[in-house]
């Protein structure tokens, strides 16, 4: 079975604006903590807990088009990972204080 790569967005077009709104939402933002701390590709299953499924492929589709994530599907199972080193090159440090801050209130 082949496996598929979503298209990611051009990360040259992400506007900051963009990624501010797509972690306003607290799943999108524990999401990203989440992958941010593995920092590998993480199957979809680990956010389970974090609501239905149908929902959560919504704000993976959000954040995928926002540029925060990639995903790679193979089968029947969904992978995903965090963009983090072409962020950094674009927005540099933004996902580190992002991240930080939010550990630390909650």
């Amino acid at each position: 079975m082949q496996d598929i790569i979503m298209n990611n967005a051009d990360i040259n077009k992400v506007a900051l604006i963009q990624i501010l709104k797509s972690l306003s939402d607290p799943i999108r933002l524990e999401i990203v903590a989440r992958l941010f701390e593995e920092n590998q590709e993480c199957s979809c299953e680990i956010f389970n807990d974090l609501g239905k499924k149908s929902n959560l492929s919504q704000h993976y589709r959000n954040l995928r088009i926002n540029g925060l994530i990639s995903i790679r599907r193979s089968g029947l199972h969904s992978y995903l990972s965090l963009r983090q080193e072409e962020l950094n090159q674009r927005f540099p440090h933004l996902l580190q204080a992002i991240i930080y801050n939010h550990q630390t209130e909650s």
